[in-house]
């Protein structure tokens, strides 16, 4: 927001100073076929002027239009990857501490976030053997 004001306070400051330099210094004449329009030189000159800084401003809002939503569907992309990674992360370490009951809740939040990776199936069966050695050494260790 300053530097919109700042660069407002500029072209203000130059059109005023263009309009005290060149004023009354001759008139800029358009004739086309019978019509003629006859306008002061400061004023061609800040017409041209406001018209090459209007399209300056509408190209920088298209740009901004176009390209802004992708950098922020790509930051919200990332984002949930990384949220993802960490879930798998921790899903690991839970597998191999044995706790499969807490390995499968972080395995849910990771299907959120990653739900089409290929780990998805390989974390799934690993939280099934995991829980099937469980059981089988719970049964040795009774006998």
């Amino acid at each position: 927001m300053v530097k919109f004001l700042l660069i407002i306070l500029f072209l203000v400051l130059g059109y005023s100073a263009l309009f005290y330099l060149l004023n009354n210094h001759g008139n800029l004449a358009f004739i086309i076929s019978y019509w003629q329009l006859e306008i002061p030189m400061v004023q061609a000159i800040i017409i041209v002027l406001s018209i090459l800084l209007l399209i300056t401003i509408i190209i920088y809002l298209i740009f901004k239009i176009v390209v802004y939503p992708r950098s922020i569907y790509s930051r919200y992309k990332a984002s949930k990857e990384q949220k993802g990674l960490h879930y798998l992360r921790e899903t690991l370490v839970l597998i191999n501490e044995g706790n499969t009951e807490e390995a499968s809740k972080k395995h849910k939040q990771f299907k959120k976030y990653l739900g089409k990776d290929p780990l998805n199936k390989i974390l799934h069966s690993q939280i099934k053997k995991t829980k099937e050695l469980k059981i089988v050494n719970v049964e040795k260790g009774s006998d």
